[in-house]
């Protein structure tokens, strides 16, 4: 009767616990993707080509940008207010209020998020921790590119279609003016070498400044018009159109072609893969410019920027088609690079135990689990010893 008693407590726990644990699992950890659409916020989980929720937004969004943290993504819509959204519950917090309509976000190292202002030309600084937002000096004109990493502690900013950049430091909101040539289209930051990207049209070209010297270190010449740049792990790729170049500093290869025309493109956190957002679908390619998956969207989610979680693709974490993760990572460990060596493939019991029980909601969900077992084992007792149950 004992054994039997046991049995029925241990199934009813287990059940308990499956259905708790598989609504922490959906509500933390799934995405590793985040995508401003027409739709509102789409949480996307890459190694599975889906979509796992929607947080719909009026008016739409227009930028994303994480805390280094990777626990809030913070959200634009050009208006006043920015919108923190936990990534854990997906609810939207208190708004932060700007000095004015705000555009394009980024949350370089350290507590500081960097909004672009284009219609008061200049820059919000929000110190997070402590809530207070903070508006820069004149821009020499209407900035609305911006470009940062949660490994760099400066950010860039420039006006589309001018010359002119300014590096800027969010901690003493010092900022400092270079000019290049051409009209500049697009920006980031170079992960690995402390530098500004910086693509531009007449002439077609990508650009390199160093953010310590504001001094030009390399030109290469594209073959068309740039809209994109993006820096994976000592992979710097280029978008014009359908194309994509591979750029090391004195030469433009192809690296792959997107099927349609490529709007952005934003590296995953290790920086092993490179997600290419198009009209009506985002492409995923690997260190190697080999397609690895496909996410179709429809009209009603069209992407307009993405923000990578800052913990690591779940491709190169574990569920992936291929080893091109693998193969993708350089041998040594590059400055500011997340240092997970070797990652499985596919993800094993105990890994994926351990990454459940340390959530949040699955860690309530243990506490009151083993609460239910104690009261089970005290009742079995009681009845076990109950005078009528005695021969």
């Amino acid at each position: 009767m004992k054994t039997g008693k046991m049995l029925l407590a241990s199934g009813a726990l287990a059940s308990l616990l499956s259905i708790t644990f598989s609504g922490a699992v959906l509500a933390n950890g799934v995405g590793d993707l985040y995508v401003a659409s027409s739709a509102g916020v789409l949480e996307v989980h890459v190694a599975t080509s889906s979509v796992v929720s929607t947080i719909p937004m009026t008016p739409a969004p227009q930028s994303l940008a994480f805390s280094p943290d990777g626990h809030t993504v913070y959200v634009s819509d050009s208006g006043t207010d920015l919108t923190p959204i936990d990534i854990v519950t997906l609810d939207a917090l208190a708004p932060i209020p700007m000095p004015g309509p705000t555009t394009a976000l980024t949350f370089p190292a350290g507590h500081v998020l960097v909004g672009t202002m284009p219609i008061r030309k200049t820059l919000a600084f929000a110190t997070v921790t402590g809530g207070a937002v903070t508006e820069s000096a004149q821009l020499p004109g209407a900035g609305n590119l911006l470009a940062g990493d949660p490994r760099e502690a400066r950010v860039a900013v420039a006006e589309a279609g001018q010359s002119w950049l300014e590096i800027v430091n969010p901690a003493d909101e010092t900022m400092s003016k270079v000019t290049v040539t051409g009209g500049i289209v697009a920006l980031t930051i170079d992960r690995d070498h402390g530098d500004v990207l910086v693509a531009t049209k007449n002439p077609n070209a990508i650009v390199r400044i160093d953010l310590t010297s504001h001094l030009l270190t390399w030109t290469v010449k594209l073959p068309t018009l740039p809209v994109a740049v993006a820096s994976m792990a000592s992979t710097i790729v280029v978008a014009g159109g359908t194309s994509l170049w591979k750029v090391d500093g004195k030469t433009a290869t192809a690296f792959a072609t997107a099927k349609h025309a490529a709007l952005a493109l934003t590296p995953s956190y290790e920086g092993a893969f490179l997600h290419v957002a198009e009209a009506n679908a985002i492409e995923v390619f690997d260190a190697n410019g080999k397609l690895q998956r496909t996410l179709n969207l429809d009209t009603s989610q069209s992407p307009v920027a993405m923000a990578a979680v800052p913990t690591g693709s779940s491709l190169f974490l574990g569920g992936a088609a291929s080893d091109a993760s693998a193969s993708a990572i350089p041998s040594g460990v590059m400055p500011g690079e997340i240092t997970t060596a070797e990652p499985p493939i596919t993800s094993t019991v105990v890994d994926t135990a351990a990454g459940i029980v340390g959530s949040p909601p699955a860690e309530g969900a243990a506490i009151v689990a083993l609460l239910i077992l104690a009261g089970w084992w005290l009742l079995m007792r009681w009845y076990d010893r109950h005078p009528a149950r005695q021969p």
